[in-house]
């Protein structure tokens, strides 16, 4: 039998794949990431807290974050599943983040745990909180939006536990929290498993609407270009 074909693609991801798993570098800048994440929304939410805002503000601010925090996660999603640049000096971080959907369940851990470990994969987000805290430190961010980033910020790692809940669990209170689409859906988020190119956000799903009108719009898919990508890596992980 002749040997398969590999693509360039599928080699750069193999090779982007073995460098994450053997060079410690890479779980050092998620877990530097993940602890400056959480310490900066801590910090950002304690600033917040004692600024002269209403209760009722809060509320509202935090409401408005929560739908932001939903499209803009699921924005960098849809970006993400279209990333292919293994090769780049973040590829192995883009490659990981490829088998996400050959995982139909994670490994089980506390909440507090998810929260804390996905916060390390969300680069993008450090860079938002830090610069949040830089201009709030020269004066120049108002109360309110203030308030709003550092609910932003929070409820972009909340995603995340709505995600792996939404894999993971069938808890009453979480399927009781995902029929009032509070936490993403079950059966709303398995069409992005099913499906090809649709259902990006995973905060609670309310953004799909939009995010699907952008990827109809602009990207061609996953199941036939990046997904692809994994084959060499996952057939070298089942010869093993």
């Amino acid at each position: 039998m002749a040997e398969p074909q590999w693509s360039d693609k599928q080699i750069q991801f193999c090779t982007a794949m073995v460098a994450y798993a053997q060079k410690p570098m890479y779980q050092r800048i998620n877990h530097g990431v993940s602890y400056a994440n959480v310490g900066l929304q801590a910090v950002l939410l304690g600033a917040a807290w004692t600024g002269h805002v209403s209760v009722l503000m809060h509320v509202v601010l935090f409401v408005l974050a929560f739908a932001v925090a939903d499209f803009v996660n699921g924005m960098v999603h849809l970006y993400m599943d279209h990333n292919d640049h293994y090769a780049s000096r973040v590829g192995p971080f883009i490659a990981a983040f490829h088998l996400h959907h050959d995982t139909p369940r994670y490994q089980d851990k506390p909440i507090w745990r998810v929260y804390l470990d996905e916060s390390g994969y969300k680069i993008w987000l450090f860079f938002v909180l830090a610069l949040t805290l830089v201009v709030f430190l020269m004066g120049m961010l108002s109360p309110w939006l203030l308030c709003f980033l550092a609910y932003f910020g929070v409820l972009s790692s909340a995603a995340e536990v709505s995600h792996f809940l939404c894999h993971n669990s069938n808890a009453p209170v979480v399927m009781a929290l995902q029929r009032f689409w509070l936490v993403l859906p079950r059966k709303h988020h398995m069409l992005h498993h099913r499906l090809d190119n649709v259902n990006y956000a995973f905060l609670n799903g309310m953004s799909d609407p939009l995010i699907n009108l952008f990827a109809s719009r602009f990207c061609r898919g996953y199941r036939e270009t990046t997904d692809l990508h994994s084959t060499l890596y996952q057939s070298t992980l089942n010869a093993d």
